[in-house]
């Protein structure tokens, strides 16, 4: 269960895109920042709870292995990985806040996915239930929820504290340890899938 839970937290962990979350609730005042913070994260919980529990379901519906899903899962972490130790994972979510200028789009929909739970996020859910089970999944996906909505409340605060260049600083490690975490994710599935197709 604790791997479960580091697994998700160096996934899902919002610190490193704090200041891109944060421009989501400017200009409103204090209670509407704290509402809208708390309703983005209880829905990305759901969507990882969702996914998470109904993973198994699609993986046989679609013939795909928790070996392929690892494979496709550590390719698409190494990608955004690889892309914040080059720039940042705040720029990724940059071309978001076109999305946000849109009256039509409701604020709350890509602050909750993908800005908080994307298909990094997901895709790690779905290898964490298949591999650990789905109640260790649970636990990991609720508790890191929780850490999330900690640091978005006090995320001014915090931000304000550490400085964008610590901040930039921890994102860099975080992307170091997903980076690693994605090539250990391909090398197992790779692993799995000749050990079943039984290639020597």
């Amino acid at each position: 269960m604790v791997e479960a839970f580091l697994t998700v937290l160096v996934v899902a962990n919002v610190l490193p895109i704090l200041p891109v979350v944060l421009k989501f609730t400017e200009g409103l005042d204090r209670k509407a920042q704290n509402r809208l913070l708390i309703e983005a994260v209880l829905m990305g919980n759901a969507v990882a709870l969702a996914m998470a529990l109904a993973g198994s379901l699609l993986l046989h519906a679609t013939q795909v292995t928790v070996a392929d899903l690892r494979i496709a899962g550590g390719g698409i972490l190494f990608v955004f990985a690889t892309y914040d130790l080059l720039f940042s994972a705040e720029r990724r979510k940059e071309p978001l806040g076109e999305v946000v200028a849109d009256p039509a789009t409701p604020t709350l929909i890509p602050m909750a996915v993908p800005v908080l739970v994307g298909p990094a996020v997901i895709a790690t859910v779905v290898v964490v239930a298949e591999a650990h089970g789905r109640i260790a999944a649970t636990v990991a996906i609720t508790g890191n929820a929780l850490i999330n909505a900690v640091l978005l409340l006090l995320g001014g605060p915090i931000y304000a504290r550490i400085g964008s260049g610590v901040g930039r600083a921890l994102g860099k490690v975080m992307s170091l340890i997903l980076a690693a975490l994605a090539i250990s994710m391909i090398r197992s599935g790779i692993a799995e899938a000749m050990a079943r197709s039984g290639a020597p």
